[in-house]
């Protein structure tokens, strides 16, 4: 599965219902939005990024959740990254929809897991190198365990953290999702911006010789969460013996 390369965060303050707004997007990027009755979020794939949409109205507790709706696209392909934004922006503009970019510092962004990992058991991590595997537990139906681990690989590890949230059970800076389990990514990270300046304090020429990009992951473990600053991460699952 392939992590989206780019984020556009942007805030919709149109005058419509929900419904209405999604039949304006549709319109405008020639798509097809998903969603359940009772769901705050819709979503449409086109070929180089994904659409998320998300209600100012809680549907199951009907509660106002934001002051304007929220659409967040996920670019996949990242020759053209530039240019994606100004047809995303263009393309709002030529149908009339009024937008306000919201790029939030520390802001992470759900990415739904190609399994559902068991949201209350701990995951086991190996590390060797600068290399980094956890594994998880699956679910193939609520609290009925598969046969299979998931993997989750990371490579040219930089720096990982395990902490719980002080606050809440779950990661509190982040957009809603209605997907079984996800992992999260931070365009944005203050975390990573820290360890690039205290890098380039004692080597400044280091980023000639460490090419490529690093990204700020989070997967979940139980209510810990494992922060991984890694350039890559693969996912996927195997049938494992002697992990749990």
């Amino acid at each position: 599965m392939n992590t989206p390369q780019k984020w556009l965060r942007l805030l919709i303050n149109e005058d419509c219902s929900f419904e209405q707004l999604l039949a304006k997007l549709a319109q405008a990027f020639n798509s097809t939005f998903t969603y359940k009755n009772d769901s705050s979020i819709a979503k449409a794939k086109l070929n180089d990024f994904t659409i998320v949409v998300y209600d100012k109205i809680d549907r199951i507790f009907d509660i106002v959740l934001s002051p304007s709706y929220i659409l967040t696209f996920m670019i996949t392909e990242d020759e053209y990254l530039n240019s994606h934004d100004e047809y995303i922006q263009t393309t709002l503009t030529n149908h009339g929809i009024t937008y306000q970019c919201s790029q939030a510092k520390d802001h992470a962004y759900p990415i739904e897991l190609p399994f559902w990992q068991a949201p209350n058991d701990d995951i086991v991590i190996n590390s060797k190198g600068d290399t980094l595997t956890a594994y998880c537990k699956i679910w193939y139906k609520p609290a009925k365990y598969s046969k299979f681990t998931g993997i989750f690989q990371f490579s040219n590890v930089w720096a990982m953290r395990f902490e719980r949230n002080k606050q809440c059970t779950y990661y509190s800076h982040c957009d809603s999702d209605d997907v079984n389990s996800c992992y999260w990514v931070i365009p944005e990270s203050s975390w990573l911006e820290q360890l690039v300046n205290e890098r380039q304090s004692h080597f400044p020429n280091w980023q000639q010789y460490d090419r490529g990009d690093y990204w700020h992951y989070i997967i979940q473990s139980d209510s810990f969460y494992v922060e991984v600053i890694a350039k890559q991460i693969k996912i996927s699952k195997k049938q494992l013996k002697g992990i749990f």
